[in-house]
């Protein structure tokens, strides 16, 4: 994975974790375990850890961890990290939340382009205002427009001690999964490659401050021409559904 290897400094060993969030007909990690290999990729379980694989290709290795994302029914998310346990979609946001923080996954609450203004908005300040433990994380965005700062309730989050995870998060169309591992974070440890989810959810849940960013967000031509798949795959995807 060139930015894997881009952002780490390292041509060889464990460059670090891609955290999937799969929705719910989505079954990626289960079709790379099924598989073994893929091109020149050799997948391997982690003895312990039944949600990661370590993708091999030579002297560089990549974990792949399991993970979730669960829609409520007024469209808001939640992402379940580092989890093969299925949830179900629908629920309120609160009851989402609730499910996925009872699963012992990592919980995150991801900022979406234009879901956390009005109604829903609200409904995010208020869940976020009931929590008092802050064992959930707060989601960037690698779609957004990476030349605008932090967006308002992510800034405000943070400042009020929520701990927020950058993800490259690649639309399903075009060349965008040439984005993964692209806008991520870093550990202040070299990752285990015995226990690659553990001790990174471990390195977490210590942590009091967000993580360090590498990478940016999408720039201008890059969002726009998302903006615009975006709208003809969802329209693409209602035909099929409607047919």
């Amino acid at each position: 994975m060139v930015n894997f290897g881009a952002s780490c400094g390292r041509a060889d060993g464990l460059l670090g974790l891609l955290l999937l969030a799969q929705g719910t007909r989505e079954k990626v990690f289960e079709a790379l375990t099924s598989a073994g290999q893929v091109g020149e990729w050799r997948m391997a379980p982690v003895a312990g850890e039944p949600q990661t694989l370590i993708a091999r290709r030579g002297p560089i290795s990549i974990a792949v961890v399991c993970g979730r994302q669960v829609r409520a029914d007024d469209g808001l998310e939640v992402l379940a990290l580092g989890t093969e346990e299925q949830f179900a979609d629908g629920r309120s946001f609160r009851e989402v939340l609730d499910a996925v923080r009872r699963s012992g996954a990592l919980a995150v609450i991801p900022w979406g382009l234009g879901k956390w203004t009005g109604r829903r908005g609200r409904n995010v300040a208020a869940t976020m205002e009931a929590l008092s433990d802050m064992d959930v994380f707060l989601g960037d965005n690698g779609s957004r427009f990476g030349w605008l700062p932090l967006p308002k309730r992510l800034a405000a989050g943070e400042a009020r001690g929520f701990r927020i995870l950058p993800g490259s998060d690649p639309f399903p169309f075009g060349a965008d999964h040439r984005r993964v591992g692209g806008f991520g974070f870093f550990m202040d440890e070299p990752p285990n490659e015995a226990a690659p989810w553990g001790r990174l959810h471990a390195w977490l849940r210590e942590r009091r401050g967000s993580p360090a960013t590498y990478g940016r967000a999408c720039g201008p031509l890059r969002f726009l021409a998302n903006q615009a798949g975006i709208q003809a795959w969802n329209r693409l995807g209602f035909a099929k559904h409607a047919s």
